[in-house]
């Protein structure tokens, strides 16, 4: 299976050094080109444009961005998959989510998977690689007045799930339990700068990683 992923909780903080160094390992080239896909309207750019600094610190040039709510543009979209990466941001899953399957934009990131693009995902992002997004509820998240859904399936680009910011969440170990004995797999809490690189058949975990499964809780 070619999966390259990256599972941020953050990217704001000095201990995601690692966890940049290695995703900078998943692309072809040096130099890469990637586009941004924000969770809501970025009206004013500047959520674009903090991506663009933080990426660039690190050789990468986010090239495009495309809204998918207000101001979604199809052009521009299929520009972005022809990017070496796309970068999911954080913010309501659920929202993220909706605009994704209402634009029918989930067929087309997953294939620009298996083309062998780098798919990026801060937090929320993150959440929608996985097989479904309730895990999002421990965060707090809830649907928008207007966007109620009956189907949470994501991306399912991998067969776990993940919980981003469970230093934030002082319950975040008995959610981990209870996500882990309703679901047929495993699910992993991360911290900030915490998180998870996928290559391929490879999972790797940066940080101090909580795994549950079937009820039982470790640290990887």
């Amino acid at each position: 299976m070619t999966r390259k992923l990256a599972l941020y909780c953050d990217q704001e903080i000095p201990e995601n050094f690692k966890l940049n160094q290695r995703l900078l390992t998943l692309f072809a080239r040096p130099f890469p080109k990637i586009g941004y896909i924000p969770s809501a309207a970025d009206s004013d750019g500047r959520f674009y444009r903090e991506r663009k600094t933080y990426y660039a610190a690190l050789g990468i040039d986010v090239v495009t961005h495309c809204e998918l709510d207000v101001d979604f543009d199809p052009e521009r979209f299929a520009q972005m998959l022809t990017c070496d990466g796309i970068h999911l941001s954080g913010g309501n899953t659920y929202h993220f989510l909706y605009w994704l399957q209402k634009r029918g934009l989930m067929p087309e990131l997953r294939r620009f998977v298996e083309r062998g693009g780098v798919l990026i995902g801060t937090s929320a992002g993150a959440i929608l690689m996985t097989p479904e997004i309730s895990s999002t509820d421990f965060c707090d998240d809830t649907p928008l007045p207007g966007e109620e859904m009956d189907d949470l399936s994501a991306l399912h680009l991998v067969d776990f799930a993940f919980f981003p910011h469970i230093n934030s969440f002082i319950k975040h170990e008995s959610q981990l339990v209870d996500y882990s004995r309703s679901h047929p797999f495993p699910i992993y809490g991360c911290a900030d700068g915490d998180g998870i690189i996928v290559e391929n058949e490879k999972i790797e975990f940066y940080g101090q990683v909580k795994k549950a499964e079937n009820g039982t809780l470790t640290l990887i």
